[in-house]
């Protein structure tokens, strides 16, 4: 289905769109600038790769609905996607455009990233750098908010963190659980073989796991804040 004909082409009675019939059976609507630009207000005329026109016209739609959503701040190839996909659902697109949002998504994505809107490693670097200024994160923590809230690609997400923490000596897992735990506790590290203070202790200890640190990193800022009090 490549080469399709245009059967009739009604035009709207305000001018702004045109109803297409193709002789494979579609009825679509499309505006006048598209109507015009594809030639699909010529009835009996041929459409060639009638696909992929019809692709790239839903494609073009998708990316005006998206364009704020990426202009004016960095999103994940990830992320675009589903707004995209919410396009389709918001639009409520006429069965026979439905055929084409497949594929229109991932042309859509094609040219966003080709115009370097969407770029998943600028993006991971762009994520890291300032997650790791706002608040003490660790490199696990890091990489699973990339890879599974963001969508990263994990390579990608590994190797812009590895290059970010290798390039920058002051960041490291165990100045981060050091700053964690001292904004935690306020400097006052539970002292004594007491069950309150081992319960204590352990609480900290579940705390900082949780958010992804080693319990070397641990043991070293718990040990560290000691010695401050010292």
């Amino acid at each position: 289905m490549s080469r399709i004909q245009i059967i009739s082409s009604l035009r709207s009675s305000d001018d702004s769109f045109f109803t297409v019939t193709f002789s494979s059976g579609e009825k679509l609507n499309f505006t006048a600038e598209e109507a015009f630009e594809y030639g699909l207000y010529l009835e009996g005329e041929f459409i060639e790769n009638f696909e992929n026109v019809c692709t790239v016209v839903l494609a073009k739609r998708m990316m005006a609905f998206a364009a704020s959503y990426v202009l004016f701040s960095m999103k994940s190839v990830s992320q675009v996607k589903a707004k995209l996909e919410e396009y389709c659902k918001k639009a409520e697109l006429e069965d026979d455009w439905t055929q084409f949002s497949e594929d229109a998504v991932e042309e859509a994505v094609r040219r966003l990233r080709e115009s370097e809107y969407i770029n998943d490693e600028i993006y991971s670097r762009r994520y890291t750098n300032t997650t790791l200024k706002s608040k003490p994160v660790s490199k696990a923590a890091l990489l699973n908010e990339l890879v599974y809230k963001k969508g990263i690609d994990k390579e990608i997400a590994e190797k812009t963190v590895e290059e970010i923490y290798a390039n920058d000596h002051n960041i490291s897992d165990g100045e981060n659980a050091y700053r964690l735990l001292k904004k935690k506790t306020g400097g006052n590290i539970p002292y004594g073989d007491d069950s309150v203070a081992k319960k204590e202790l352990a609480k900290l200890y579940r705390f900082a796991a949780a958010k992804g640190f080693s319990y070397s990193d641990i043991e070293n800022a718990l040990s560290r804040i000691r010695e401050e009090n010292n």
